[in-house]
């Protein structure tokens, strides 16, 4: 048993996303901690790979069934993620979790080493803040957000659930089940499932990683001009409204990279890790922070232009659709806009 450990989830429609992410760990960041994959609903036969090349396998349970109501944009694999809060994890020291459309290019040394709960701030078009977090405030649920009001500053900056790292001594007994409370409590205004959870159950106790740990490419991409190869993240995470879209896509800038990850992924052996491509010290790791966060400002130009043509682009495709549904479909038109006043 090692002292740290390497986490991301996966169901059955996410393993090759898995095999990419442990292959990339292992060639780029020097991991010696422990593997582990968080398994919902794949077939035996898929988890033998995984178990072969010595990464730990946990099977999840549902939290909540598909036949239930969804609960914010993201599928319900990712309220896996609340499994990691269980006391079974305090058997290491430290978690590092990394969500499955992930590319690592460096040393994770410093998330091994982290005290508390530490996530890397959102920077997007959208939903930077907490209060982007939820769905849009009506009528209908009221109630919910004044007690939100209430107890937190929905103007805080809120974080990424796509990479967490922690200091295990801050699990107890109850946490799983005070975030699936949390979960039901708020369930009709959640926009982001596990992420808007974690968001609150942490509030006030996160501490901010270096943009470094959890940029999108294409925010970086995109403002910069940059190269692919020149990009200043440790770990790229294709989580936002940039273009550029998944790594897996044939499309993406990061393509390449991504499908040779996935082609070394039968090679590797854990028990001998390899030295970390990109070592940052702690002044490059503060100087690339600063210049991640201040991409905005450099190039509001181009921020802001995009912002708008996406905006543009979305209530483009909103007043066609209204336009195809009132001509083909009337009494669905009808319905639809008479549900929405009630709201």
């Amino acid at each position: 048993m090692k002292k740290s450990l390497l986490v991301t989830l996966a169901d059955g429609n996410y393993i090759e996303q898995a095999k990419q992410l442990f292959s990339g760990a292992w060639g780029s960041t020097g991991w010696k901690g422990d593997y582990m994959l968080l398994a919902y609903n794949i077939a035996e036969k898929d988890l033998t790979w995984f178990k072969d090349r010595g990464i730990l396998v946990k099977k999840c349970g549902a939290i909540m069934t598909e036949s239930e109501t969804r609960i914010g944009h993201a599928p319900l694999t990712t309220l896996s993620k609340f499994y990691l809060f269980t006391p079974e994890f305090k058997k290491w020291k430290n978690i590092v979790f990394l969500d499955g459309d992930i590319i690592t290019r460096g040393s994770l040394d410093t998330l091994a080493q982290v005290k508390g709960f530490a996530a890397a701030r959102i920077l997007n078009i959208f939903r930077t803040t907490l209060k982007g977090q939820f769905n849009k405030r009506t009528k209908k649920n009221q109630k919910l957000f004044d007690e939100l009001a209430d107890r937190y500053d929905l103007k805080r900056p809120a974080f990424n659930s796509g990479v967490m790292a922690f200091n295990t001594d801050i699990i107890s007994e109850g946490d799983f089940q005070n975030l699936k409370t949390i979960l039901f409590r708020f369930r009709d205004i959640i926009a982001i499932s596990e992420e808007t959870v974690l968001n609150i159950y942490f509030y006030d106790r996160w501490r901010e990683l270096s943009q470094v740990y959890n940029v999108c490419p294409g925010y970086e991409l995109y403002l910069s001009g940059c190269l692919p190869s020149n990009l200043k993240a440790i770990i790229s995470h294709t989580y936002s409204n940039f273009p550029g879209g998944k790594p897996w896509l044939l499309t993406s800038p990061l393509y390449s990279e991504w499908k040779s990850n996935l082609d070394r992924a039968d090679m590797i052996d854990i028990t001998k890790p390899k030295v970390p491509k990109k070592m940052l010290s702690a002044q490059e790791e503060e100087q690339d922070d600063y210049y991640l966060k201040n991409l905005q400002k450099r190039y509001f130009y181009k921020f802001y232009g995009y912002k708008i043509r996406y905006f543009c682009a979305y209530n483009n495709f909103r007043l066609s659709t209204g336009a195809y549904l009132r001509k083909k479909y009337p009494r669905i038109n009808k319905l639809q806009r008479r549900l929405r006043n009630l709201e």
